[in-house]
């Protein structure tokens, strides 16, 4: 036979006592058969409040070596009372321990105050006689003050309002009314709300249950009052009747708290934007960031070949989406589909009926952008432009086979690819340039309204209105893009500026030797350019003037030196105006902001004590070498006059 025993639990109020046949506390006492239950009482103390008869019947059941079949309170204290002024509840409400895990996951306990389910309209709380606050005692026998030394007065807080009489609150919603204290002076003030059975979330497309274990001797709403609420919230559309009833019996057999989403609308299907479905291979667009996060780094397919009237592409229109439907029965209306314009250059044509964009002769496709297609004729030059070449300027795509030799020019609408280097050269293209090659030189410069691919780039500079791509290593150079900028992760990065208006990916940045690189992104650089010259201007200015008041002046002098203040002044301003993060020609209502929030930098390597970090109007440097970190801005409250930017920084430090 079994040995039965059994547990005395003392809740942390002190204000009972309870026997059980299991501890729910390490501090519980063991009881045996034959143990005296009343001399064990007195002796922990407990004097005040003992119910002998519950206690005769519990010390029978040890006697006999009986379980229990249910905790028996065998003491109980008098709770202290709460001094009430004005309104009073008009509901009963019961404290009750619950078990969950807290956020580290460590098991912890948690009041739940358990409370009837008030229907909307039902009185909450009415005029009531001023009761002044009242000690307790607890079962051993001490005084146990009211919680709420001061007169508690209810005011109406959400989903309470005032009854049409004036003199009760009443619920505006059905659901369960819970209290927010608050001390105001000598008084105690408790605002009580109502939390909604059926709480819709914001965009009204899910509607959710909310239940909590009902009150001793009530029971839990039905599955018709439940309708009933959601008739009254008019919530109409994707009702869910059998999630809730698995609401309902989850809350009954676990009798803890329970939520459930019991309505669902339909989600609007947004139109498509449109698009250019191309019928022939273009081949990659390096630098696009493909599904799984990576960079496609691919070379990109130069002189695509086209015939004579040959469909290239055909423009597919927005679509409109279709429609959806939230838990209130509205329509939710879809984001259409954005149209784009197609830019059919040189000899392309886009036929604005049926859409189809064709080669009006034989030549080579260039794609500029995704919606700009030009086609040219395909000029080879089979050797190194020098001065054998001599410059070259023309309308056609360039495929230089050798290098760019210094102080020589190649302007060209088309495409340019160079399969050796640009030699202190200059290039120049209305679409894309491709260097195999490097970027060699102090006076070497490239320009492309379009993508720039690059093989690597020292003392160079390029300027692409697309995106630009670094290959293998760059010093002391200054790539600047208007779209994203992204070096192979292999890229070392020294002494050189990085620029990008979109955002930039990069390997290694800086050594331990070298001077500090700068990278920036969202950040147009024609404005980052009048940033530093401002920036030398006033500095120049600053130390004229200086110059200027330490030695005696004739009245010409005198008026130089007013203007010389005068300009300084006016450089000042327009330098704390500058706006890096918005290109001069455009302007934003929000001065470039949401499109700084959206730009990032990210090393996939390391990057050095020192290095300048940009990112629309903010800088940073970083003050430790850290490794594989991305940088982004977070938007953060600073005072009234509204919103600080700030740059976060991973703390991944090296080593």
């Amino acid at each position: 036979m079994n040995r039965v025993f059994y547990y005395l639990h003392i809740p942390a109020d002190q204000l009972s006592a309870l026997l059980q046949d299991a501890a729910s506390a390490d501090s519980d006492l063991r009881l045996a058969i034959g143990d005296q239950l009343h001399r064990l009482l007195l002796r922990q103390g407990i004097v005040y409040g003992l119910n002998l008869t519950a206690v005769d019947f519990v010390q029978r059941r040890i006697d006999a070596g009986e379980a229990l079949v249910e905790p028996v309170t065998v003491a109980v204290g008098t709770p202290p009372v709460v001094g009430r002024r004005g309104f009073h509840p008009c509901f009963a409400s019961v404290s009750r321990n619950i078990d969950q895990t807290d956020a580290s996951g460590q098991a912890c306990q948690r009041e739940l105050l358990l409370v009837p389910l008030i229907r909307k309209g039902e009185v909450v709380a009415g005029p009531g006689p001023r009761i002044a606050p009242q000690t307790g005692m607890n079962i051993y026998g001490q005084e146990v003050s009211c919680p709420f030394p001061a007169e508690l007065v209810i005011e109406p807080g959400a989903n309470v309002a005032p009854h049409t009489d004036g003199k009760k609150l009443a619920a505006t919603v059905s659901g369960y009314p819970h209290y927010l204290s608050a001390g105001k002076q000598s008084l105690e003030y408790q605002c009580i709300s109502i939390e909604r059975l059926i709480d819709p979330t914001p965009g009204h497309m899910q509607a959710i249950l909310s239940l909590i274990p009902p009150l001793p001797g009530h029971s839990l709403p039905n599955r018709d009052a439940i309708l009933e609420v959601l008739d009254e919230e008019g919530v109409v559309f994707g009702r869910l009747s059998q999630a809730i009833e698995h609401c309902l019996e989850r809350c009954a057999r676990l009798n803890l708290p329970q939520q459930e989403v019991v309505a669902l609308g339909i989600r609007p299907v947004n139109g498509t934007d449109a698009y250019l479905r191309f019928a022939m291979e273009v081949g990659p667009m390096p630098g696009k960031i493909m599904g799984n996060g990576e960079i496609d780094f691919r070379e990109r397919n130069m002189f695509v070949g086209v015939s004579k009237n040959q469909l290239i592409a055909v423009k597919i229109p927005p679509t409109e989406g279709i429609a959806g439907r939230d838990v209130f029965g509205e329509v939710v209306a879809p984001l259409p589909g954005k149209d784009f314009e197609v830019r059919a250059m040189d000899d392309a044509a886009l036929d604005e009926t049926t859409g189809e964009l064709r080669a009006l002769r034989n030549g080579v496709l260039s794609m500029v952008t995704e919606n700009s297609v030009r086609v040219s004729s395909h000029h080879v030059v089979a050797r190194d432009v020098d001065f054998e070449t001599g410059n070259i300027v023309t309308r056609d795509a360039v495929d230089i086979r050798g290098s760019i030799r210094p102080k020589f020019k190649v302007n060209a609408l088309g495409d340019i690819l160079v399969g050796g280097d640009v030699e202190k050269a200059m290039v120049r293209s209305d679409a894309n340039v491709v260097i195999r090659g490097g970027v060699v030189g102090t006076f070497a410069s490239v320009k492309a309204r379009g993508d720039i691919d690059l093989g690597f780039a020292i003392q160079g500079r390029s300027q692409s209105g697309g995106k630009t791509i670094l290959r293998q290593h760059g010093s002391y150079c200054r790539l600047h893009a208007m779209g994203d900028l992204h070096c192979n992760p292999s890229v070392r990065i020294m002494a050189s500026q990085l620029v990008a208006y979109a955002s930039l990916t990069t390997g290694t940045v800086g050594s331990d030797i070298a001077t500090p690189s700068m990278l920036a992104a969202g950040v147009a650089f024609e404005q980052l350019d009048r940033y530093f010259e401002l920036q030398r201007a006033i500095a120049e200015q600053l130390q004229a003037i200086e110059k200027m008041q330490t030695r005696k002046k004739s009245q010409t002098e005198r008026d130089e030196l007013e203007e010389l203040i005068e300009a300084h002044r006016a450089n000042r301003k327009q330098f704390a105006r500058l706006n890096l993060a918005v290109p001069k020609e455009l302007e934003t209502e929000d001065n470039g902001v949401t499109h700084a929030l959206a730009c990032t930098i990210t090393v996939k390597g390391q990057v050095f004590a020192g290095t300048e970090i940009r990112i629309g109007n903010s800088r940073m440097i970083v003050d430790a070498t850290l490794e594989n970190v991305h940088f982004r801005l977070k938007e953060e409250a600073a005072n009234k006059e509204g919103l600080r930017y700030i740059l976060v920084l991973p703390n991944k430090k090296r080593g």
